[in-house]
């Protein structure tokens, strides 16, 4: 259920990257003069290449931190049976 959850926080991350690119570019576009060289909803290899990294980073990250909580967890547990 963890992969599942991470693929899906990926995935929004993926995909709000790329909102946010589009957001971005637009005005470093105007300032250099280059207005619509391409259409926006056109996903370029940079905007793709961006998302696709920063998805990777929280998916590692996601995972990371369940694995993390589980064991704090089980060490909570394990420190009650003790007391």
């Amino acid at each position: 259920m963890k992969y599942v959850a991470a693929g899906l926080t990926a995935s929004a991350v993926f995909f709000t990257s790329y909102l946010l690119l589009i957001f971005a570019e637009e005005p470093f576009r105007d300032l250099m003069s280059w207005l619509d060289l391409d259409p926006y909803w056109e996903m370029r290899w940079w905007r793709a290449g961006t998302g696709l990294i920063m998805a990777g980073y929280v998916f590692r990250a996601f995972i990371t931190w369940r694995n993390n909580a589980a064991l704090e967890w089980r060490r909570t547990l394990a420190a009650r049976a003790r007391a």
